[in-house]
């Protein structure tokens, strides 16, 4: 795919399909040259991205840790008060968060909790069943999540595998 300016607007000069996600490429009318409808969609829609370590995915630790300031932009900002609250708060459990798993269109939970000991977030309870295996998670898998208003749920994929690279 090969992006243009043309007059300040930009132009997709083919169609592409990447991960499921097409970009639609112009159209153009042969009669009116210099005229062109562009519609495209980013496939690179996942907020947080993240390489996952030896910790995020060993059996005994049973949670994934995700950076403060991606929560905190990406996720916490389209939460109630309340809601933050159950996350931020050492004396709750956390906060029961639906999760899509957008490579197998099959929806799981996962409780979203902040730690205050390091001040990271964590996603715990079913995170190894549901997640690393079931999909078979290995350290250096990049995963990606982001926030989808629409549907309040967060969207997860795996972007590429360690032995992809």
């Amino acid at each position: 795919m090969v992006n243009t300016q043309v007059g300040g607007a930009s132009m997709v000069s083919s169609a592409t399909r990447n991960e499921g996600v097409i970009s639609l490429a112009h159209l153009r009318d042969k009669k009116a040259p210099g005229t062109e409808l562009t519609l495209s969609i980013s496939p690179d829609i996942w907020e947080i991205k993240k390489h996952l370590t030896v910790s995020d995915v060993r059996n005994n630790q049973t949670r994934l840790m995700l950076p403060k300031d991606d929560v905190v932009a990406h996720i916490l900002d389209y939460l109630t008060d309340e809601e933050r609250l159950m996350i931020e708060d050492a004396n709750n459990r956390g906060l029961r968060i639906r999760v899509y798993d957008s490579n197998t269109e099959s929806l799981h939970q996962l409780t979203l909790k902040k730690w205050h000991s390091s001040g990271s977030y964590v996603f715990i309870s079913n995170w190894n069943e549901q997640f690393v295996i079931r999909r078979n998670l290995e350290a250096g898998d990049l995963i990606g999540l982001f926030w989808n208003t629409y549907a309040s749920r967060l969207h997860f994929r795996v972007i590429r595998r360690h032995y992809d690279h």
